[in-house]
């Protein structure tokens, strides 16, 4: 009894507060609103209870997860999707911010929780996600906005379906990954508008479109109002108040002594975050003026300044800005707003400039439409400017820079007819647009799909668990990976204490969500199982699927080469074995000969440098190879290290010898983290030619010289890599060699080191590329003839009925 009161005294600050707080908000429900309302507080200790709503029987739970509370056009919008929902489900609302919407929120017949930390601490989203869940049997969940990313994560290892509604542009987000993370936890994702979504998929190298979707938001996601105390004395003064603050606002907006003709330009925004729309703003209003016409437009600026945090310097210098321009006359920036302002400026407004060029659904520019206000705003920089060249407005309301912008305002401002009748289209056209209740309704639909979906990755995660096939040592990305690295190519970080379950269940989403495919064990590569099996059930995880049909054999299955005890006759005759290494970084060769020194094998050594120092270097660090260094040759800069393989050496190489390597001193110098390229060359190494009593070089050639299907062996990758931008390069080539229809999923040597038997690389090398046919540096990072051949490598297998064999060192990753 003492814990419960001491908890009620920290959470509320005092036993007062508490019954103060549960009268005003359960008087009409007694004993057991109370009974209720103290379940709840205990139940959630790491949350505050901002209001408690009894759950009618019969009706399905959801969360809405929200950011903040402040009037942001996004908050405005989940008030808005929880007033239409609250008459479809049980609510409850999460806020990870304060502000002054929460009254709106709390208004609801919807519960209302608190959780400040769940956007800084994921150990706190983790602890509110367990308590929410175990309290809650939720239906699915709406998460809106990036800013509420931080609880996806936890929310689907509980197995709650998620939606995220997305109104953010890639360029806005403080870190370059945050939109990976949030298609990647989330069942579905709801962008407000194409443009951004656009913004999201320009940061992809693979087609990311797997659970994505673009629908578009309410006309007037605005805050409800209700009269609380029902007295009618303060309505009356309230009303009173507000009549004489309107007067005031239209006096300021239009005053009495300009003509009657005038032309109110209204723009809106929150200033200083804005600057560059103001600064268009004002550039416009300038050129507008100059013009036969122009003198008569009034050119207002609301600044919608919630926090009252205004930047008192900025503000300065706008208004001095405005003077030195000689604008006094024609612009005002009016600072300090409420609603009421902007709704009596819409009212005395005749045109609305819209000049953002990041918000995709700006709520002003929809609310100006909504009030038959003409908008006009810059072509191809949001979903405003789409939806007024749908419905033939792009010659009066669309502009492509200032010059255009302020040529469309002059046009309008001479016809109050052409005003009319475009403000009146905007209107009519926003309606039927603009629909929550639409909206709503289909989300309500995507949500039934998400279900289902979530339901069957539930079966396939417990499907890979009872396998016991799935390898944690294997699957699991090191700490450290390039922030800058191609989005799609690795899945979002698990926590250092991760449980095999949460592994699974991160492996499972990457292929549901298209980002990070990886994986799960050596010697099956899920992407080709389901490309050319295909799958029992659509959408399944591909290895569950291969483990319910019994695991058949294809393709999709290949030989693993791991670590084995090989005598002399084991092996292919030296003679037999060349390798060619192309030394860029000379200070890099001693690891290789280290390494390949421990096996028994000792190839031919076939070397490239670009420069006599180099060559220098080399021919020093090989005078203790104990086996023959045939050639150290000086080659051009082309074509990395695949051009010296193909041009330089290819010909002998596959002439005089039965089993080919290639390796090179790999720094992957366009990668910004060196500790990564470091890393992934070890993996190769590792693999391909081991260390001390790990002898991978002899193991790999011994099987090949066993097994003659096997054709190259390659360091079997965790990381499922595709085409990317190298497809169109490499069907130019494959179409050479007489090879259709390329596969999408596909093994290759990815940092292209292997070891082949020569007849396979006869394909490639008979096409006798020559110096000039390799790109010029710098190369970019993909897209390149050089990233097209090494992917073809493993390709061009088929032309000989080889196949591709992989290695795997326990322990070793990336």
């Amino acid at each position: 009894m003492f814990r419960f009161f001491s908890e009620i005294l920290i959470k509320y600050g005092g036993i007062v507060s508490f019954f103060r707080q549960f009268v005003d908000m359960h008087r009409q429900e007694g004993l057991i609103g109370l009974m209720h309302y103290i379940r709840l507080i205990f139940t959630l200790p790491a949350m505050d209870v901002l209001t408690h709503h009894r759950f009618k029987a019969g009706r399905k739970t959801i969360l809405i997860v929200s950011h903040e509370a402040f009037q942001s056009s996004s908050s405005m919008f989940a008030v808005s999707i929880a007033k239409v929902l609250a008459g479809r489900y049980n609510i409850v609302i999460l806020l990870s911010g304060g502000g002054p919407l929460s009254e709106s929120f709390c208004q609801l017949e919807v519960t209302v929780l608190h959780s400040l930390m769940i956007s800084q601490d994921p150990d706190q989203a983790d602890i509110v996600a367990g308590q929410l869940c175990n309290r809650f049997d939720f239906k699915f969940a709406l998460v809106n906005s990036i800013a509420s990313r931080q609880i996806l994560p936890f929310l689907c290892r509980h197995s709650v379906p998620t939606i995220s509604l997305i109104h953010e542009f890639a360029a806005d987000a403080h870190q370059r990954n945050v939109f990976r993370e949030v298609i990647f936890w989330s069942g579905e994702v709801v962008f407000s508008a194409r443009v951004t979504l656009q913004s999201v998929l320009a940061d992809f190298t693979t087609p990311i479109d797997s659970n994505i979707h673009i629908q578009i938001k309410d006309k007037d996601p605005s805050p409800l109002k209700k009269c609380t105390d029902g007295k009618l004395q303060m309505a009356r003064a309230i009303m009173e108040k507000a009549i004489m603050e309107k007067a005031i606002v239209r006096r300021l907006i239009r005053p009495d002594d300009i003509p009657d003709d005038s032309v109110v330009v209204l723009g809106a925004g929150r200033l200083p975050q804005l600057r560059e729309n103001i600064d268009f703003f004002i550039k416009c209003a300038a050129r507008v003026v100059r013009f036969h016409g122009g003198d008569r437009c009034r050119f207002v600026w609301i600044d919608q300044d919630y926090n009252n945090e205004i930047d008192l310097a900025y503000h300065s210098y706008l208004t001095n800005h405005i003077r030195q321009a000689g604008l006094e006359k024609h612009v005002l920036i009016f600072v300090g707003t409420k609603a009421l302002t902007i709704e009596v400026a819409f009212e005395v407004a005749d045109l609305f400039l819209f000049t953002s060029k990041k918000e995709s659904w700006p709520k002003f520019a929809i609310d100006a439409m909504a009030k038959g206000l003409p908008v006009i705003c810059f072509n191809e920089t949001i979903a405003i400017s789409d939806f007024l060249n749908k419905i033939g407005f792009e010659d009066f309301c669309v502009a492509s820079d200032i010059k255009s912008l302020a040529e469309r305002i002059l046009t309008l401002a001479g016809s109050r007819d052409l005003r009319k009748r475009i403000g009146v289209k905007c209107l009519e056209a926003s309606e039927s647009f603009f629909n929550m209740q639409k909206y709503v309704t289909s989300l309500d639909s995507v949500a039934q799909k998400v279900i289902v979906r979530a339901h069957q990755e539930q079966i396939d995660v417990q499907s890979i668990l009872s396998s016991g096939l799935f390898r944690r040592d294997f699957f699991v990305c090191p700490p450290s990976l390039p922030p800058h690295e191609p989005v799609p190519f690795y899945p979002p970080p698990l926590p250092h204490d991760a449980t095999i379950g949460m592994e699974v269940c991160s492996y499972v989403r990457a292929w549901a969500s298209g980002i990070g495919h990886r994986k799960s064990f050596p010697g099956f590569h899920p992407g080709i199982y389901s490309e050319q099996h295909g799958l029992e059930i659509a959408g399944s995880d591909p290895l569950a699927d291969f483990l319910r049909a019994g695991q058949p054999e294809g393709l999709w299955n290949y030989p693993v080469i791991v670590e084995g005890n090989t005598e002399v006759f084991d092996l292919p005759g030296n003679e037999r074995v060349a390798l060619h290494l192309h030394v860029y970084y000379p200070e890099l060769l001693s690891e290789i000969i280290n390494r390949l020194s421990r096996n028994r094998i000792r190839p031919d050594l076939f070397i490239s440098v670009t420069n006599e120092d180099a060559r220098d270097l080399v021919a020093n660090a090989l005078k203790g190879y104990k086996g023959r260094v045939m050639d150290i040759r000086i080659v051009p800069n082309r074509g990395r290290d695949i051009g010296p393989f193909l041009t330089a050496f290819g010909r002998e190489l596959v002439d005089c010898y039965d089993f080919v390597g290639h390796f090179h001193t790999k720094k992957s110098a366009c990668v910004e983290d060196a500790g990564y390229g470091k890393s992934w060359y070890l993996f190769l190494l590792e693999n391909l030619v081991g260390r001390e009593e790990r002898t991978m070089a002899d193991s790999i050639l011994a099987a090949m010289k066993r097994d003659t299907s096997i054709g190259m062996a390659i360091a079997d990758d965790p990381n499922v890599f595709g085409w990317s931008a190298n497809k169109y390069m490499a069907e130019t080539i494959a179409d050479r060699l007489g090879l259709r229809n390329l596969p999408e999923y596909f093994n290759f040597p990815v940092g292209t080191m292997f070891w082949a038997r020569a007849s396979a690389l006869a394909p490639l090398i008979n096409l006798k590329f020559g110096w000039d046919d390799y790109p010029e540096e710098p190369l970019s990072y993909d897209g390149t003839l050089l990233h097209s051949i090494e992917r073809l490598f493993s390709i061009t297998l088929s032309l000989n009925n080889l196949r591709i064999a992989a290695t795997n060192v326990a322990g070793f990753t990336r």
